[in-house]
């Protein structure tokens, strides 16, 4: 198994990737919708998208990350904004390779942190961040204005 930075060469696994992960999260399947949208995002580098390809070659799982910074800290971070384990492909430990290299690539950068979210119901997803080092947020409260 490989992890790999996502190219446009890459699209189309990135993209039914993503659709599976909306589909995850109760959102129909778009297959065009999901393609437009992650090429916009490579186009744009908006994000970074990073696959994990099995032994056979294929991308099983893939996270999407976004920059930003911290005023305080004066220093880069990363919103890690999707993760997703194809279904064939879990109980095998992909999530956890694809985020302990993550947090090993950026660590190396001197970014700040990642961050992410996870859905409360979640939680293999919760096990697997805490077993990571990651912490609950305990400080600030996070607040919505859907518009």
């Amino acid at each position: 198994m490989k992890i790999i930075q996502c190219e446009a060469k890459h699209l189309e696994a990135a993209a039914g990737l993503f659709d599976k992960y909306r589909m995850f999260y109760e959102q129909p399947s778009d297959p065009e919708g999901a393609r437009t949208f992650i090429a916009a995002n490579l186009e744009g580098r908006r994000s970074l998208i990073f696959l994990l390809v099995d032994d056979a070659g294929q991308a099983v799982a893939f996270s999407q990350l976004y920059p930003s910074h911290c005023s305080i800290a004066m220093r880069p971070f990363y919103y890690l904004s999707d993760l997703f384990v194809d279904p064939s492909a879990r109980r095998k430990g992909h999530a956890k390779v694809l985020m302990q290299y993550l947090i090993g690539h950026f660590g190396e950068q001197a970014v700040q942190r990642l961050t992410l979210e996870t859905a409360t119901t979640n939680l293999a997803a919760q096990a697997l961040y805490e077993s990571l080092g990651y912490e609950k947020e305990k400080v600030f409260i996070t607040y919505h204005k859907m518009l």
